[in-house]
């Protein structure tokens, strides 16, 4: 049988490189070696493209980038479908059949790389171009879920412009919300540059902060609520996974939470009546057609303790496969292996 060729792409110049590097290493570990032949095509922190042949666990740690490796780079030339290997003065090419998106964050969740693939006309994982930069940009993906009467905690957007005025910010979100508030950027993802804010007077310098990640920043109120995560698959019909909650010893679920170990767990199912579980899948469906999603997404929302609302948080379009990842472990509870799972995510990116 002949092999499908798999490029893997890891990395990227964006603060969820780390977190990348540590998908990839288990999708290529799960990947059945008997169907599939994989590529891994690493990006490095200052964007330069490698194609390594290396010890697979080498890539947690960043020793891929050592040795092993050939600069590389997707054609974007639908004639060739393939990845160009410059090898000292001449070029190379290795044909792909697919690419595995293993990247997180901006330049690989936001559309940029879905773009160049489309332009090479080779198929990929996950969802396409305007999905994936709509979810991306929490800003434009809360419109599209508000005109869809999705249900959401409310929000304010700012910009570097808004800050020469800071006395109308305060006074903006003092109307409407009271604190804590949350603050964070609106295209970054894992938590990055999200602040916990509980006095007025700390509300700009953390506006200012996470400025520095995005050029625009969402002061969402507090929802004092379980974090609920449903995994999706499918692409014009998708189904849904077990739930996840999120149990975590800190104030909230940020970078560390995500990452570091004994501070955070993922209760599988989670705890919660059927009818608020159908509720929340109900809405999961509703959010991943709305905004056009393919292949596979995770889906994150609040349950409000005290009113039991379920409020959509926002829609990961590369959910993790890291160690921690809740949505590879949603899926085992279904009963479906992590092998199983890449095999069907591949499906419906062929599928198109």
């Amino acid at each position: 049988m002949t092999k499908q060729k798999i490029a893997v792409i890891f990395g990227g110049n964006n603060s969820e490189h780390e977190i990348s590097r540590m998908s990839a290493r288990n999708i290529i570990n799960n990947l059945n070696k008997d169907k599939y032949e994989a590529f891994p095509l690493g990006i490095t922190k200052n964007g330069e493209w490698l194609l390594y042949s290396g010890d697979v666990e080498r890539l947690s740690s960043g020793d891929w980038e050592k040795s092993n490796t050939y600069k590389a780079a997707i054609s974007p030339d639908a004639g060739e479908k393939c990845i160009s290997v410059i090898k000292g003065d001449h070029v190379e090419t290795v044909n792909i059949d697919i690419a595995f998106l293993a990247l997180h964050g901006k330049n690989g969740e936001d559309g940029t790389i879905q773009g160049l693939l489309c332009l090479a006309g080779i198929p990929y994982t996950g969802c396409g171009v305007l999905t994936s930069a709509l979810c991306m940009d929490k800003v434009f993906a809360k419109q599209i879920f508000a005109v869809n009467n999705i249900p959401q905690a409310k929000w304010f957007v700012f910009t570097e412009k808004d800050l020469s005025n800071p006395a109308e910010i305060l006074k903006k979100v003092s109307d409407e919300f009271s604190y804590p508030v949350f603050v964070k950027p609106s295209a970054v993802g894992s938590s990055i540059g999200a602040q916990r804010v509980d006095y007025h007077g700390e509300l700009t310098e953390a506006i200012r902060q996470a400025l520095s990640y995005d050029d625009k920043v969402l002061v969402e109120e507090y929802i004092n609520g379980r974090e609920i995560e449903c995994g999706m698959l499918g692409n014009d019909t998708p189904k849904t996974s077990p739930l996840s909650e999120i149990i975590t010893s800190k104030d909230f679920y940020d970078f560390e939470a995500k990452y570091a170990e004994g501070i955070s767990r993922n209760d599988i199912p989670a705890k919660i009546s059927k009818e608020k579980a159908e509720e929340v899948c109900e809405l999961a469906k509703k959010a991943y057609v709305a905004v056009g999603c393919k292949g596979f997404a995770r889906v994150d929302f609040f349950i409000e303790k005290d009113t039991q609302r379920v409020l959509l948080n926002e829609i990961n379009t590369i959910a993790g496969f890291t160690d921690k990842s809740a949505f590879p472990l949603m899926w085992q509870h279904e009963g479906i292996s992590f092998s199983a799972l890449l095999e069907e995510i591949i499906a419906y990116a062929m599928e198109g």
